[in-house]
């Protein structure tokens, strides 16, 4: 069984519409269709909510397009993963290895390190240190107009 860790501006990516909203939504509906397991550290839906407020104040989305794509968030069958020393340690770690200061995206780094699983973001330059740092399964969702 595949298993993969998502960031969190893919599962915005299916509620506001982004350059690379049609790519993320083709890819959660293949890793559905394959049983995939599809995990994300626990701040992945507040850093989606979060971001549904950003885009809602930037009259980017109504406020129904919130209430359904809350619906929706919970309807994707995401796997939220609960934090664990070991978890944090590692994450730490690959913050220090990206030089980043605060740890929120080492989070999916070191969940997916643990997992065996590709990582898939929409941050070209978060995939792009992650894999200078030699995390070689962090996986680029890049829109037609970036390639």
């Amino acid at each position: 069984m595949e298993t993969v860790v998502l960031d969190a501006n893919i599962g915005v990516a299916l509620i506001v519409k982004l350059p690379y909203s049609t790519l993320a939504e083709e890819l959660v509906e293949r890793w559905q269709t394959a049983d995939a397991r599809i995990l994300v550290p626990m701040l992945w839906h507040y850093e989606v909510v979060s971001a549904l407020r950003k885009a809602l104040a930037a009259n980017l989305i109504s406020n129904e397009d919130v209430a359904i794509g809350l619906n929706a968030l919970f309807q994707l069958g995401v796997q939220p993963i609960e934090p664990s020393l070991e978890l944090h340690r590692t994450a730490l770690t690959w913050a220090a290895r990206l030089k980043q200061i605060v740890v929120y995206d080492a989070h999916y780094l070191a969940l997916s390190e643990r997992e065996g699983a590709e990582f898939w973001t929409a941050d070209q330059q978060l995939a792009r240190r992650a894999l200078d740092a030699g995390a070689s399964w962090v996986r680029w969702l890049q829109s037609d107009s970036e390639k």
